[in-house]
């Protein structure tokens, strides 16, 4: 499907995104640069679906949880699969959220976001102080990483990943555990 972009000078912005043609892509923007990616496949979307239900069910306050939602910083403007927004945060008249904001990101990888959603977000996210990043990979076998931002770091460390079979029962930010099979539902 062709796309024709207005013509643009200069760095983009997300006042910028208001004048793309809506479809089936979903824009962000790296450092002033506009990044077009495919929209999900239904794999993906059951998955989102699943797994906004059961964050829905377990956060103390089901509004936190939301997606996919634009987070801004410096140049740039990500839209994570999900995210878990602070306690407290009024999010009802913002154009955007920002990272300060923002409790823990997810991104479930695509066959066209891989890079994006396993090397640079994550890298972008930890730089930005996003204090959690779950990943989930659903190509070839079902599963979730999680990562933690450790104090002073500006990197993630992993603090576990299940496969289907097996509980997921972490402890940070939040308590939450499910069976890994109840993403696919």
């Amino acid at each position: 499907m062709a796309v024709t972009l207005p013509e643009k000078v200069g760095p983009w912005t997300v006042d910028d995104l208001a004048d793309l043609p809506e479809g089936p892509w979903r824009y962000e923007i790296v450092d002033g640069s506009l990044l077009m990616s495919p929209a999900p496949a239904p794999r993906h979307e059951v998955v989102l679906a699943s797994l906004l239900i059961l964050l829905r069910e377990t956060v103390p306050s089901p509004e936190r949880v939301l997606g996919p939602a634009g987070v801004t910083f410096g140049a740039s403007y990500r839209v994570p699969d999900l995210v878990v927004v602070r306690e407290g945060i009024d999010l009802w008249d913002a154009k955007t959220i920002s990272p300060a904001d923002v409790e823990l990101v997810i991104e479930i990888v695509s066959p066209g976001s891989v890079t994006e959603d396993r090397i640079t977000k994550p890298a972008q996210y930890a730089a930005q102080g996003i204090g959690a990043y779950w990943r989930i990979e659903i190509d070839n076998e079902l599963s979730l990483s999680a990562y933690v931002l450790q104090p002073g770091n500006d990197f993630y460390t992993a603090i576990g990943t299940w496969v289907e079979g097996e509980r997921v029962d972490l402890r940070e930010p939040f308590v939450f555990s499910f069976a890994i099979d109840q993403l696919r539902t």
